[in-house]
Order: C-alpha cells, then structure tokens, then sequence
C-alpha cells in the first residue's frame, strides 16, 4: 500500500559549482518533481518532498539517489524529521509546545535532550515517538512515524559513513 510520506533531505552543493537554475533544473529532470527545493544557506540546499511509495525508507533512499544522480558532488548533510525540537513534536502530535514540554519532564520518560541549540531542546523524534508510546501516547499519522525512523536510519548511515571517509 503507497503512503504519503513528507520529509526532507539537505545537501552541500557547493562542490557542484552551478547556479541555482541549473540546480533546480537538474533535480526537476531526475525526478525531484515531487519536491520543493530552498536554497537557504550559500553552498546548500533543502529539498522537501512529499512522496508516494511503500515505505518511507524507500521514499528516502530513492530520493537521495535521484538527488546524487543530478548533483553527483553533492554531500547530504541531514535527513528530516529526525533532529526536532519541542516545537516540532507539538506539531507532531497536535498539542502544544507545553505540552510536550511537560510530557517530557514530568513522566520521566527517559528521554534526553542530544543537543541544545540556545534554550531549546534537541531530540531524536524516533526516540521521543519511541518513549511516548510507551506510556500509551501514539502518533496519529503513521507516515511520521515511518518518515522519522526513516530519517533516524539514513542520518545513522551517513554519520557512520562521514566518519569512515574523514578519519581522525
């Protein structure tokens, strides 16, 4: 059964020297049509699909390769959802900031923080949907669900694979 899945994979590009038409005109032609691309930051790129397919694995390992297939230079920096903050879990879930915030702290779920980015908490949604349905708080949309597992897996493979290239 095809589900939507909605994610997004960011790239440096700036080993691939072209300009941003030409960007969008070769991940147009690779099959990107199903993305939004943001040319957010000098040398990077954000790509944000919503895609049609049998598992958000495959979602994201195919769009990664039609990105890798148009942008041969290019280096994925991140696959989303996976690093959120409170915000973002709200949303998730459909309740607010605070709420998850309490959520988190006061049902001791075990859950902590990877990072802080000034005041705001940092989690891996996988593990934050991980803990809270084990209290019995399930994510309505399993398409999240899949998306950040998905997301978790695939930034897993590049951290492992960045540092098999980049030795200390």
């Amino acid at each position: 059964m095809m589900k939507n899945y909605e994610f997004s994979l960011r790239f440096d590009v700036s080993a691939c020297q072209l300009s941003r038409d030409e960007i969008d005109d070769r991940l147009y032609e690779a099959g990107c049509d199903d993305a939004l691309v943001r040319h957010s930051r000098v040398g990077e790129i954000l790509i944000e699909f919503s895609r049609e397919e049998h598992s958000a694995l495959n979602a994201l390992a195919s769009a990664k390769q039609q990105i890798l297939t148009a942008l041969p230079q290019a280096r994925i920096l991140e696959a989303k959802p996976d690093y959120v903050g409170p915000t973002d879990i709200a949303k998730f879930y459909d309740v607010s900031r605070q709420r998850i915030q309490t959520i988190i702290h006061e049902r001791q779920l075990g859950v902590h923080a990877v990072t802080c980015v000034g005041n705001t908490q940092i989690f891996r949604l996988a593990t934050v949907i991980e803990a809270l349905e084990q209290v019995g708080t399930v994510i309505e949309d399993d398409a999240i669900r899949e998306a950040a597992f998905a997301a978790l897996q695939l930034n897993r493979e590049n951290d492992h694979y960045g540092a098999s290239r980049h030795p200390a």
